[in-house]
């Protein structure tokens, strides 16, 4: 199984993950094109970037077809590659998806305020930028450990980082969301995770598509913001695995 990061993340976003799924699947994370420890080419990524990227490594690996996990982003990336690539995923779990939109408005300014956090921690890589970057993921910040924003700042303090994240932040600037036709020609098992307590943008995007992919589940978990796999790890590991499992 592939474990997908959010935007301008990195592979740690699955820390309190790893060890449950390892104990039953053969676990890969990986930082997508421009993040983490990647490459960073000079261009702008689009959502079939991250998708290409992905199944380029799944190539490398000799991976055929692996189960997607993704948080945000990854969720949509890994939706766009199922939908590009059908034999290559074998099931999906979206955790604060993206790539459906719900309200245009609230899509713009929510991007807005990704792209204006995340170039400020990559132009001023600080404790503090770095910090206010991430501590919107969780419901309460006082839980983010501090070795997540140490390993983020000492990525965003890469001198390849600053030019690079207006690149990997290109596809907020719009057009990439997968149609209503797209959503509904997902014929893959599909299960969307909710944080009910997080009455936002991305709640209305897991109720979207758990209305709109034919085979999608909804589990709806309390007492998280963007990150459950993070603040209710045993909830979501428990869920998400016995999901995966099923035959």
């Amino acid at each position: 199984m592939l474990l997908l990061h959010g935007t301008a993340g990195s592979l740690e976003n699955f820390c309190a993950n790893y060890a449950a799924y390892a104990q039953h699947f053969r676990v890969i994370g990986i930082d997508m094109l421009g993040c983490g420890w990647t490459d960073k080419p000079d261009f702008d990524y689009q959502i079939k970037d991250y998708a290409e990227h992905v199944r380029g490594v799944m190539d490398v690996l000799s991976l055929n077809t692996a189960s997607v996990v993704g948080v945000s982003l990854g969720s949509w990336v890994g939706a766009a590659l199922a939908h590009a690539h059908p034999d290559r995923v074998n099931k999906l779990v979206m955790v604060a998806p993206a790539g459906i939109i719900t309200d245009p408005a609230e899509e713009a300014r929510v991007a807005e305020g990704v792209r204006k956090r995340r170039l400020a921690a990559a132009t001023d890589p600080s404790w503090e930028t770095v910090a206010a970057a991430m501590k919107g993921l969780v419901l309460k910040p006082e839980t983010l450990m501090d070795d997540l924003i140490a390993v983020r700042l000492d990525i965003y303090s890469d001198s390849r980082m600053k030019a690079a994240m207006p690149r990997l932040l290109a596809f907020t600037l719009g057009g990439q969301a997968l149609s209503e036709a797209q959503w509904r020609s997902l014929t893959l098992p599909i299960q969307v995770i909710a944080s009910v307590d997080a009455p936002n943008m991305f709640l209305s995007n897991a109720y979207a598509i758990a209305r709109t992919a034919p085979t999608a589940e909804l589990v709806e978990m309390h007492g998280c913001d963007h990150w459950p796999q993070y603040e209710q790890p045993d909830e979501f590991n428990e869920a998400s695995i016995a999901f995966l499992k099923k035959a």
